[in-house]
């Protein structure tokens, strides 16, 4: 009943992971839309270069801070899995029924990085995927290895802890 760090936690991130993405990169796609309609109604209305310089600078964070939140976001959701998963005690009996479950976590994986690149070869959002470098990494073509890795950790982490000695 109290369980963290299980495969349906795992499952959730890494579901929840893509999806925080996936909300981030169209987010973001459509707020610089509207931001360079807004630009262009700057320079053809009132050409006022202080506005116009200041936008764009509140554009370039804007662009940039995105993909390190979700880099923050990421570390944070595994970071709170390992330290459950920490916290949990579980038969050690389990590890074997444990492995061959998270295969469907990794096939879960390998399906959604498989969406992302898709999303990513799109030529409408080549420039968008251009300013998200680090969650075009994690999410495309090592978000397998990312969730193999995560675990990898947890099994060693559930399991590699000195049992009980009631």
């Amino acid at each position: 009943m109290n369980k963290r760090g299980d495969i349906p936690s795992l499952l959730f991130a890494v579901i929840m992971l893509f999806t925080i993405g996936v909300l981030f990169f169209f987010g973001n796609h459509v707020n610089n839309a509207f931001m360079e309609k807004f630009d262009e109604v700057l320079i053809d209305d009132y050409n006022n270069t202080v506005a116009l310089d200041t936008l764009r600078d509140i554009q370039d964070v804007e662009n940039s801070v995105w993909d390190y939140a979700f880099l923050a976001l990421m570390f944070a959701m595994f970071l709170s899995l390992i330290l459950t998963a920490f916290a949990t005690r579980i038969s050690a009996a389990f590890y074997w029924l444990y492995g061959i479950i998270s295969m469907i976590v990794l096939l879960t994986g390998t399906i959604l990085s498989n969406m992302w690149q898709e999303l990513a070869a799109n030529s409408e959002f080549a420039v968008t995927i251009g300013r998200f470098p680090i969650m075009n990494s994690l999410l495309g073509s090592y978000y397998p290895i990312v969730v193999a890795g995560m675990i990898f950790l947890l099994m060693i982490i559930l399991f590699g802890k000195i049992p009980d000695a009631n």
